[in-house]
């Protein structure tokens, strides 16, 4: 039976599964979430504490606090926070604080600085239509290579009948026509043109399209064009997304629960996740990278450093992901109670907001995501330098708590007086994290007095 060393022990990987499942049940504190600090030399190296000890250890108790709650037995944390020090750790049974991770939707705006490079190049026009370049996919006509990043082109995304098949079956090879079918199916939302619906589509059929009109792979365009400039040394798309489905040596394995209609099974799992399909995001989401890469990553495209110097004020413009009523002629309608508050929603400076491939809230810019196994958010506040990225490696709680963990990160620092110009408390954070817990024990019962 295979084995391998686990706390200087040698045990078998169905011991090892045995374990994975026990400590979804545990308590935080059963469970010892603390810091590694005993990894081995990689993660000593990767690892950095400079900021004041008490938010150090408040961002613990968070990260503490949200493996359990999601089931996670590993996490990765950076927080950069621009002039008063940074922190980078690894959690749990996490490798190391620089170990590969599978970075999901959070590196998916590399499609968008590859699409401005490539702008800038002469290759493409934002203004062009897809269509002249990819003139056998039906369904698209009249929309634009602008579009596929302000997520104004219409396209619904493609996810929504098939995530249970990502999940319970994850090293299933998909071909990016296959997915687009599924979008192409619910398309177009509405007015397309004007309204933004943010979809994982977008980036599916820009992929498509720019490997088709510049005859070179995906992984050889992200290389030269963006992962080179942003100083993003660890991250590559794989070579081949229907093959390619493990991670380099060191790099986080993450855990799934079952899910049956989009619902965890946690009296079956957690089950470990070793290999995942790279294909079921594709240009979506498969990039590998670490912490340190995507914070590298933000910090150059929202910076201007990509794409040429006339593409900052592009990457910059945000749009309201709220739409408003419209007239037949596209025009918005601000009459009527339900008009009034769509346009109070979207004019609202805490809401969200849709850059050329991010999203925005208050200051920060950036993506959350997941792919089978791991959860990954990563978030940039150009005016103050702050970053924070945070992965857990158990995905079946959902995208939003990653995020949620993040957003509580900034608000943590920002409470510390070192963070960005957010107005956000890192209690309600902390609150809605719990409310979003899954696979908890029941609370034991008291004892009958006697």
């Amino acid at each position: 039976m295979p084995t391998e060393v686990i706390g200087g022990s040698v045990v078998s990987k169905l011991e090892r599964r045995a374990r994975i499942a026990a400590l979804s049940l545990l308590t935080v504190a059963a469970l010892g979430l603390t810091a590694c600090t005993s990894n081995g030399s990689a993660s000593s190296e990767a690892e950095v504490s400079t900021v004041d000890a008490g938010l150090a250890s408040l961002i613990d108790e968070a990260v503490n606090s949200a493996m359990q709650q999601s089931g996670s037995t590993g996490a990765i944390v950076g927080v950069w926070t621009g002039s008063a020090g940074d922190y980078v750790q690894a959690y749990g049974e996490a490798p190391s604080a620089n170990a590969p991770i599978r970075g999901a939707q959070a590196t998916q705006p590399v499609m968008c600085a590859l699409l401005l490079e490539l702008v800038a190049d002469g290759v493409v026009t934002l203004d062009r239509e897809v269509s002249a370049d990819v003139s056998r996919q039906v369904g698209i006509e009249g929309i634009t290579y602008g579009q596929l990043c302000t997520a104004q082109s219409g396209l619904a995304d493609y996810k929504g009948r098939i995530g249970d098949i990502f999940v319970n079956n994850p090293t299933r090879p998909w071909s990016d026509r296959e997915l687009l079918s599924y979008g192409l199916a619910h398309s177009p939302l509405s007015w397309p043109g004007l309204d933004v619906h943010p979809s994982d589509t977008d980036a599916l059929l820009l992929g498509r399209a720019l490997r088709q009109v510049t005859g070179t792979s995906i992984p050889e365009l992200l290389e030269t064009h963006v992962f080179g400039k942003a100083n993003m040394p660890s991250s590559y798309y794989p070579g081949d997304v229907l093959s390619s489905g493990e991670l380099p040596s060191g790099g986080l394995t993450g855990l799934t629960y079952p899910a049956a209609g989009g619902v965890p099974q946690c009296e079956v799992g957690p089950i470990e996740v070793t290999e995942v399909s790279p294909s079921m995001l594709g240009t979506a989401g498969a990039t590998v990278t670490t912490v340190t890469d995507l914070k590298n990553f933000y910090a150059s495209y929202l910076g201007g450093q990509l794409g040429g110097s006339e593409s900052a004020g592009v990457i910059t413009e945000v749009r309201s992901t709220t739409n408003p009523i419209r007239n037949e002629a596209g025009e918005p309608v601000g009459e009527g109670e339900e008009a009034a508050a769509l346009i109070a929603a979207a004019e609202d400076p805490n809401g969200q907001k849709w850059g050329f491939g991010y999203e925005k809230v208050q200051s920060l810019s950036g993506m959350s995501g997941q792919m089978t196994g791991t959860l990954t958010a990563s978030y940039h506040d150009p005016a103050t330098g702050f970053s924070v990225v945070a992965v857990l490696n158990n995905s079946s709680i959902g995208a939003s708590f990653v995020r949620t963990l993040a957003f509580e990160l900034a608000a943590l620092s920002a409470e510390a007086g070192v963070g960005p110009a957010v107005t956000w408390s890192s209690a309600d954070f902390a609150a809605a994290r719990a409310g979003a817990a899954i696979c908890q024990p029941a609370p034991e019962e008291a004892a009958p007095v006697e």
